[in-house]
């Protein structure tokens, strides 16, 4: 996954202002915290692939109450739609 994809700082500063911990988020996801502090550092690991990395990333800001283009810019167009 590129480095400029998404907003994993938008993320984590969201979390962090609903008061959740990682470990909190990854329980409501159904995600490993490592998985969770490897999307919020932007790191490859811990995923099978990059493309189940996005769409973790779309569930987490999903989660979190933002729009997915707010995280994800070009979210759709990565779709192919």
């Amino acid at each position: 996954m590129e480095k400029e994809i998404y907003n994993y700082n938008l993320l984590k500063q969201k979390r962090i202002e609903r008061g959740l911990s990682p470990l909190d988020i990854a329980h409501e996801l159904c995600l490993a915290e490592r998985q969770i502090l490897s999307i919020e550092e932007n790191k490859p690991h811990h995923f099978p692939s990059p493309s189940l990395k996005l769409v973790c990333v779309r569930r987490y800001a999903e989660a979190l109450g933002l729009n997915v283009s707010e995280v994800i810019p070009n979210f759709e167009n990565m779709l192919g739609n």
